[in-house]
């Protein structure tokens, strides 16, 4: 068998890569490079014309109000999503461990939720929460008036909170177990042997072994949290009631689409890029020195 692959034609490996580099170009790209230069320049609302005006769209988004609230619903609803997610997570994880045998038909039965789109989950939730024909109106036949979310900003926020925590709570079980189950048995064994219960093994032994994939997990739902929690936003809330969930993807959008703000909102795009780089810097620079101390 040949040590590598290789290519009768010079050009086949980049006409056999050339559709996905296309696709990345277009869709990735190209709108990226769109969005950094309308984000230095004051553009019509439809984009026929545009003028020069340099950093002047960033600095009226970072002295605009609206810009700060929005970026504290973003930091409250990433950290409330992701600590939900990756603690159920780890608590699946843990009871599945636990019950060996019947661990399999539960792996399967919590992965599946991981193909259901944002879009769909928030359509399914909408009606689910909505306090008069949903399951969620059953509190309001026996205390009424106690579930309104499209009156309670911070019922909305539980409300979208809960949605991201179930997207997420998939991908996150399945890295988790994995990196239970990577741990030796022999550690387990002599845990149990010195009279350690369960819950001491799994918070003295199991927890501090896992951590860098505790903290993979969470850089991830964090990065996802910010980028991709727009479908659900958009079909749950719509960024209320006033404000009270209008997180900063749902900001760009509202700008962009509704308001007709092609300047402002690419510039809040490539903050929040630059948001998602630094989640990404620093995923990276941990996990490096991680590595580092491990060898």
């Amino acid at each position: 068998m040949k040590a590598s692959a290789r290519f009768h034609g010079r050009w086949t490996p980049f006409a056999l890569g050339f559709p996905q580099l296309a696709l990345v170009a277009l869709f990735f790209y190209w709108p990226t490079l769109k969005g950094l230069w309308w984000s230095f320049h004051l553009v019509c609302p439809f984009g026929h014309c545009s003028t020069f005006v340099g950093t002047g769209n960033y600095v009226r988004e970072l002295k605009d109000p609206a810009f700060y609230a929005s970026l504290g619903t973003t930091a409250i609803f990433s950290s409330l999503g992701v600590g939900l997610s990756v603690g159920i997570a780890l608590c699946l994880a843990w009871m599945v461990e636990l019950h060996q045998r019947s661990g399999k038909v539960f792996r399967y039965l919590l992965i599946w939720p991981y193909a259901v789109a944002g879009s769909v989950l928030g359509v399914i939730l909408r009606v689910a929460a909505n306090p008069t024909i949903g399951v969620m109106g059953y509190l309001n036949s026996l205390w009424p008036g106690f579930w309104q979310p499209h009156l309670i900003g911070a019922q909305a926020m539980a409300m979208i909170v809960g949605a991201f925590a179930w997207t997420q709570i998939p991908f996150n079980f399945i890295v988790l177990v994995a990196a239970l189950r990577a741990i030796p048995g022999d550690y387990m064994a002599a845990a149990a042997m010195d009279g350690a219960t369960p819950w001491r093994r799994f918070i003295d032994i199991q927890i501090p072994l896992i951590r860098p994939q505790l903290f993979f997990v969470g850089t991830m739902n964090l990065i996802d949290s910010i980028t991709n929690s727009f479908a659900l936003v958009d079909t749950l809330t719509q960024g209320g009631p006033g404000g009270a969930t209008d997180i900063l993807a749902y900001k760009i959008y509202r700008d962009g689409f509704i308001g007709l703000d092609l300047s402002g909102s690419s510039a809040l795009s490539m903050i929040l890029m630059l948001l998602v780089l630094a989640a990404c810097a620093v995923q990276f620079i941990t996990a490096e020195r991680q590595a580092r101390r491990e060898v």
